[in-house]
């Protein structure tokens, strides 16, 4: 055993030692591999970090919830006599109460009521989008409090104008001392901020699902206290004329039993809302389908890039195969002397084998030094997320060991069956 060890290691150091005799050769040969593990590793990574992405985005969202929101229909031409003073469409309170009776997978179905005001403080103005909700959807989508408290069942039944805002928001009504307890005006109706949510903002995907205007800052309230202070009814003054509009309900979260029911969940949620609204003024937001769908994208990203990667290595596969049929054909005398002096077959497979085997691992690593420094660059200047792991730098290199194996094969076999007289006569 002990001798055997002693014949590979002799033969991979002779192995590197002709490696090096020609380092522009050997470098440019490794090329090949070191792009095609480079690509393997940077491919992995962005899949993993793109993964991860889309699970911390539909964690946002909840896998078992479904957003139902309410959307204005397209605008029909109708006469002057058949115009209505007020536009009335979307959800309902009746919707909210057929869907908890006919809908035995709805585990809760938590009301929201939305309305754009403008937050005051002195003469400070800032857009906002004002969420009346339940205590319990505070918690359903992380809103975490950071300084002060959430409001609560006590707030909700004593309809307390308080409200809970963004850090955003703080910074830009300029409120420099501690902003709980300070006094806001949502519009003309005084709220008491009674907690600043902790610095982690809802991505766009995010409030495009919950319809909050990327534009504005959110500002939650309880839902009771919505209702009585803004009602249901919206007034906008625009170009001269005055657009009303009357919306019950302007979103609707189901949360389903499992993850398994909700599919079948958005379907009968969709059922029962089409026997009521003729027309389609609502829309169902599913992350859980958002998911898949992403999922489904992302798998054609990776296999494109393993395709890329693929041809990589194939190409740096053939470069060694060349690269070595060029070496066998100059060391056709030196293979001829080492068959004279008693080397076998085996002996001169195993020393080209070893040679492509180098080339591999050294190519290798230098493809994982590369693929690294790619993944950086493209973190940098793309702002993507990449997650580089143990297994992927180890996968990277055994693939490009055994390219280079499969590679040698040939060239090496062809070595080793050379006929020792006539490569000892060749110059």
């Amino acid at each position: 055993m002990t001798l055997w060890l002693e014949g590979v290691s002799e033969v991979f150091r002779l192995g590197l030692k002709n490696l090096l005799r020609n380092k522009l050769r050997s470098f440019l040969t490794m090329l090949g591999m070191i792009f095609g593990v480079g690509s393997v590793i940077a491919m992995l990574s962005v899949g993993s970090g793109a993964r991860r992405e889309i699970l911390s985005r539909i964690q946002e969202l909840g896998i078992n919830n479904i957003i139902v929101n309410s959307v204005k229909p397209p605008v029909e031409t109708k006469t002057e006599t058949q115009r209505s003073w007020m536009d009335k469409y979307g959800l309902t309170f009746k919707d909210r109460e057929l869907l908890e009776e006919t809908c035995p997978t709805i585990v809760k179905l938590l009301p929201v009521n939305l309305s754009k005001n403008p937050v005051w403080r002195g003469s400070r103005r800032v857009d906002a989008s004002v969420l009346g909700v339940l205590p319990e959807h505070l918690a359903m989508f992380h809103l975490d409090v950071g300084r002060g408290r959430a409001f609560n069942e006590v707030d909700s039944a004593a309809n307390r104008k308080v409200c809970i805002v963004r850090k955003g928001l703080v910074e830009q009504l300029q409120i420099l001392d501690d902003p709980i307890g300070t006094t806001v005006y949502l519009g003309r109706q005084p709220f008491e901020i009674v907690g600043v949510l902790e610095d982690v903002q809802f991505r766009s995907h995010t409030r495009a699902a919950l319809a909050i205007d990327e534009r504005s800052q959110e500002v939650y309230i309880p839902y009771s206290t919505s209702m009585r202070a803004f009602g249901t009814m919206t007034f906008v003054h625009r170009g001269g004329s005055d657009e009303r509009s009357m919306v019950e309900l302007d979103q609707m979260i189901a949360v389903a039993k499992s993850p398994d029911l909700v599919r079948t969940t958005s379907r009968i949620i969709d059922r029962v809302l089409k026997m009521s609204h003729k027309k389609k003024d609502y829309e169902i937001v599913v992350p859980l389908e958002l998911l898949q769908q992403s999922e489904r994208t992302q798998a054609v990203f990776n296999a494109v890039m393993i395709v890329i990667a693929a041809i990589s290595l194939l190409v740096g596969g053939i470069g060694i195969a060349n690269i070595m049929l060029a070496t066998i054909t100059e060391r056709t005398r030196e293979i001829g002397i080492r068959r004279a002096m008693g080397a076998r077959r085996r002996d001169i497979l195993l020393q080209f084998l070893t040679e492509t085997t180098a080339i591999g691992v050294v190519g290798g690593l230098f493809g994982c030094l590369f693929g690294i420094a790619a993944i950086r660059a493209i973190v940098s200047y793309t702002g993507w997320q990449a997650q580089i792991e143990a297994q992927y730098v180890i996968v990277a290199l055994v693939i490009s060991c055994l390219v280079a194996i499969l590679a040698g094969i040939y060239p090496a076999r062809r070595a080793a069956l050379m006929d020792p007289i006539g490569a000892l006569r060749y110059e």
